[in-house]
């Protein structure tokens, strides 16, 4: 009868000291909560920190794990915020914006299959979040220049959805620069070849193109004529004859290289307002 009576009042006092632990960690939870909201990103580090190497929060530690990513992904560590936000296993709510910092964490350091993996684990617990992953998805497709899943994912999204109608539309505009805009840096050079500057023409840059065209049709018109009058072998003729050649395939180089130049700033100017459009959502969801 002594033993059943300890017995009882060793397991009311585990339970009271669980429930005093389990409202300890709570009280450090609505804390951690508060540092983040108040941008005060080390001290939420430090408490997280603490949290999870003393206190006894195991209820809680998807909750803590996401705190502490938030704040890697607030101070622009983005492997460190991947790291954590990728811990974060439950409840669906906290999960799926684990999920979606992670991702735009990923893409910001270029991590684009990662990206896509994470984006392909999203739980579509509502239409509001099914649309957010489309447009994620969508927007991985572009970065990584596939036309017919960026199509296929833009198709699946509803356009009157207002948290992500703007950067529906600004993705859209994107595809078109970057589909549209693109110049083929070998026609370039093959244009060029065939008539001097007519390949900076074709990549837009007039003013190159008149430059070119009108340097190696002067330095032609000079070694015709000093070859006219000199000779083949005469070493004034071979000088500028050499001097046009240099210009002549200087003119064709130079618009393959051009176009190649203009094509990746048009790539990397695709690729920010990517990330841009897409963070932007996903901070419009989860405001």
């Amino acid at each position: 009868m002594k033993s059943s009576r300890l017995l009882i009042l060793f397991c009311i006092l585990a339970i009271h000291i669980s429930a005093i632990a389990q409202f300890d960690c709570s009280m450090d939870l609505r804390l951690l909560k508060h540092l983040i909201d108040s941008k005060k990103v080390n001290e939420s580090l430090i408490l997280s920190s603490f949290m999870l190497k003393e206190q006894n929060c195991t209820r809680q530690i998807d909750s803590v794990v996401f705190f502490r990513g938030y704040a890697y992904y607030q101070l622009q560590q983005l492997d460190s915020a991947t790291s954590y936000l990728l811990k974060v296993q439950m409840p669906d709510s906290l999960y799926n914006k684990a999920r979606f910092f992670a991702l735009i964490s990923s893409l910001y350091n270029n991590r684009v299959s990662l990206s896509d993996s994470i984006a392909q684990t999203i739980k579509n617990t509502s239409q509001a979040i099914k649309d957010l992953n489309n447009l994620c998805r969508a927007g991985i497709s572009l970065y990584q220049g596939d036309i017919k899943n960026y199509q296929k994912f833009v198709k699946d999204l509803n356009p009157n959805n207002y948290l992500i109608g703007n950067e529906i539309n600004g993705l859209e505009n994107t595809s078109k620069m970057l589909f549209q805009k693109r110049k083929s840096p070998t026609k370039a050079a093959i244009l060029s070849t065939f008539l001097p500057g007519s390949g900076k023409w074709y990549l837009g840059k007039k003013g190159q193109a008149i430059t070119s065209f009108l340097t190696v049709g002067i330095l032609a018109s000079i070694a015709t004529e000093i070859i006219v009058k000199k000779g083949w072998n005469n070493f004034y003729s071979v000088s500028a004859l050499t001097t046009t050649a240099i210009f002549y395939g200087g003119n064709i180089y130079g618009s393959y290289y051009l176009g190649k130049y203009l094509n990746n700033r048009i790539d990397d100017k695709s690729k920010q307002d990517i990330q841009y459009y897409l963070h932007v959502a996903v901070r419009n969801v989860y405001q």
